[in-house]
């Protein structure tokens, strides 16, 4: 018998301290291949010949790193971005190291620069869920779609957001403002 509910969305239930540090290994495993990705990608623009072995060693590397993607997208928050539709298109585009060798000098560039754009989105996203270990706080993020790092998450954790500060700033003008009032009119009695 089916049940009611089965095919609908789950809301992700709040992370257990081991569930974070699993997270954090399997994303730091995932920057760990995507940075020896940049080996190869950088043999492209070299004329030694390239090996089997090199070959070989690239395909188990992006089969790899495919894998760890879809093990960190399953279990990353959606708010949290790392840059995984750049790490798809790029694995998808690079079929081999002899492949990226032929490329034109534009597209290889093209392919360092997606590379790294994935790269400054992986360090953070390992930056903030180290700061998520440490804290031990369950962080949501209002606006989505939006890249954060760990200002953001230290802003949220905090209980700080810009409007507190803004109608703090607010009081105390307001404050001044009457004494300053106040002042006046006492000079004025006189």
């Amino acid at each position: 018998m089916a049940k009611a509910g089965k095919n609908l969305p789950k809301e992700k239930a709040k992370k257990t301290p081991q569930e974070r540090e699993l997270l954090l290994q399997e994303t730091r495993t995932l920057l760990k291949d995507w940075l020896q990705i940049r080996d190869f990608l950088l043999l492209a623009f070299q004329n030694d010949p390239i090996t089997r072995e090199q070959e070989q060693a690239f395909l188990e590397l992006k089969s790899d790193t495919a894998r760890s993607q879809r093990v960190v997208s399953g279990k990353i928050s959606e708010d949290l971005q790392f840059g995984a539709d750049k790490i798809t298109d790029f694995l998808r585009q690079a079929i081999s190291v002899a492949h990226l060798r032929g490329l034109p000098l534009a597209d290889k560039r093209g392919l360092v620069s997606v590379w790294h754009v994935a790269s400054v989105m992986l360090h953070r996203a390992v930056g903030a869920l180290e700061f998520i270990k440490e804290t031990q706080v369950q962080v949501t993020h209002k606006k989505r779609g939006a890249p954060r790092g760990v200002r953001d998450i230290k802003f949220e954790s905090a209980g700080q957001l810009k409007s507190d500060l803004l109608s703090k700033v607010a009081g105390v003008t307001f404050l001044a403002a009457v004494a300053a009032a106040m002042i006046y009119f006492l000079f004025l009695i006189q």
